[in-house]
C-alpha cells in the first residue's frame, strides 16, 4: 500500500507537468533564448576547408631500383615489399602531418597561439590536433582528404595549403633519404665487383704471360658450364642480399631464393668433384696448368657479369636520389569555403532547450517526492 502511495503514475507526471508547466515554459524558454544570445552573437562562425591527395602508385627505394633494372626472376619487387602498399603509405602521410615539427611550424607561421593564448606550445599542438586538423582516409581509394577549421575562411585554406605542402616537402625528403642509402649500398658493391674484376683480370694476364695455353676443347666446355653456374650463384647471392633488405627472413620469397641458391650450389660441387669417367662436364682429374688458366678466366667472366648485373641498378639509384619531383599526388586543392560547418546553429538550441527542459522536470519530480516524503515522516 505504502509502495502505491510513493510510486509515480504516467497519470501523476503528467499532471507534474500540468502544474509546472508555465515554469518549465519559462526555463525552457530562457536556456533558448541564451543559447539563441551564444551561437549567434557569441560564438564565431567556424569554417572548414579541405584538399585531397593520392598515394604514389610506383615502388619506391630497393624494390623499385631492383624492378627497374631488368632482373630476371624477381618480378615486382614493390609489391613483395609492401613498398607501394596504399595503406603504408597513408599511414606514413597521417604521421608526417600530425608530427610535432609539422604543427608547431604551422602554429607560428599562421600566429596561432597568438589567439588560443596557450602558456605551452604543446598544449596548442594538441589543440590544433583535435579542435583544427581534420584527416579522412580511403584505404580503398588510396585517397586522403585534409581539413582545416577556423573561423576565418581565408586562413583555413592557407592552413589546409600549407600542411599539404609540408607533407610534399616531408616526404620528399624522406625518399631522398632513402634513395641516398639504397645507393650507398648498390655503390658498396660495385665497387667491390669492380676491384675483384681488376684483381681477376690482373691475375689472368700475369698468367697467360708465364704459360701462354690454348685450352683443351673438352675442359674449355666443362670450365664453360662451370663459369654459367659460377655467374647464375654470384647473381642470386646479389638479388638474396638485397630481398633481405626489404622483407622478413620468413618471407617465401626468401626461403625460394635460398632453395635455388642451393641447388645451383650443388650443381657446382658435382661439376668441381664428379669421379664419372663419362661425363664431359667434370673439371676433376683435368691438367692443374690448363685449370689454372681457365678457372683465371671463368673469374674475369665472372666479375663480367656481375658488373652487367650491378650497372643498371646503380645506375637508376642515382637517378632516384637527385629526382626533385613532387612526392604527393594532388587530386584536389584547398577551397575557399563560403559556408560556415559549425555550430550547427538550431541543433545546438534545441538540443540545450530539451537539456533544459529534462533537468527542469526531473527537478520538480525530486521536488514533489521529498514534500510526500516530509509529509509521510511528520
Amino acid at each position: 500500500m505504502e509502495s502505491q502511495e510513493n510510486s509515480f503514475s504516467l497519470f501523476d507526471y503528467y499532471k507534474l507537468i500540468l502544474e509546472y508547466r508555465n515554469k518549465l515554459l519559462i526555463i525552457t524558454g530562457i536556456a533558448a533564448l541564451l543559447t539563441t544570445i551564444v551561437v549567434f552573437f557569441v560564438m564565431d562562425p567556424i569554417f572548414f576547408s579541405s584538399g585531397t591527395i593520392k598515394t604514389a602508385t610506383k615502388a619506391s627505394g630497393i624494390g623499385s631500383l631492383l624492378s627497374s633494372g631488368g632482373i630476371p626472376d624477381i618480378g615486382d619487387l614493390g609489391d613483395l615489399a609492401g613498398v607501394s602498399s596504399g595503406s603504408k603509405e597513408l599511414a606514413l602521410y597521417e604521421n608526417i602531418l600530425i608530427s610535432r615539427k609539422n604543427i608547431e611550424e604551422a602554429i607560428i607561421k599562421f600566429k596561432l597561439n597568438d589567439e588560443w593564448e596557450y602558456k605551452y606550445l604543446e598544449d596548442a599542438v594538441k589543440n590544433f590536433k583535435t579542435n583544427v586538423l581534420d584527416i579522412k582516409k580511403d584505404k580503398l581509394a588510396g585517397t586522403m582528404e585534409i581539413g582545416i577549421f577556423d573561423k576565418n575562411p581565408q586562413r583555413a585554406k592557407e592552413i589546409a595549403e600549407f600542411m599539404i605542402n609540408q607533407l610534399n616537402k616531408i616526404n620528399s625528403d624522406l625518399n631522398v633519404l632513402n634513395a641516398k642509402n639504397n645507393r650507398e649500398f648498390i655503390q658498396s658493391r660495385f665497387e667491390l665487383a669492380k676491384m675483384d674484376l681488376k684483381n681477376s683480370e690482373d691475375s689472368l694476364k700475369i698468367y697467360q704471360d708465364k704459360f701462354g695455353l690454348s685450352p683443351d676443347l673438352l675442359v674449355k666446355a666443362a670450365v664453360q658450364s662451370e663459369i654459367q653456374l659460377e655467374v647464375e650463384i654470384k647473381s642470386e647471392e646479389v638479388k638474396l642480399d638485397l630481398l633481405r633488405r626489404i622483407l622478413t627472413p620468413d618471407q617465401p620469397e626468401i626461403k625460394s631464393e635460398e632453395e635455388k641458391l642451393n641447388a645451383l650450389r650443388k650443381q657446382l660441387s658435382d661439376i668441381n668433384n664428379s669421379n664419372d669417367v663419362n661425363s664431359s662436364l667434370t673439371l676433376k682429374g683435368k691438367p692443374d696448368v690448363v685449370m689454372n688458366f681457365l678457372r683465371l678466366q671463368r673469374n674475369v667472366e665472372i666479375q663480367n657479369k656481375i658488373m652487367s648485373f650491378l650497372l643498371p641498378i646503380f645506375e637508376q639509384s642515382k637517378i632516384e636520389e637527385k629526382k626533385n619531383t613532387p612526392s604527393v599526388l594532388i587530386l584536389d586543392y584547398p577551397n575557399l569555403p563560403e559556408k560556415k560547418v559549425k555550430p550547427k546553429r538550431i541543433v545546438t538550441i534545441l538540443l540545450i532547450s530539451f537539456i533544459a527542459f529534462f533537468f527542469s522536470l526531473i527537478f520538480f519530480i525530486v521536488k514533489r517526492k521529498w514534500n510526500l516524503y516530509k509529509l509521510k515522516i511528520s
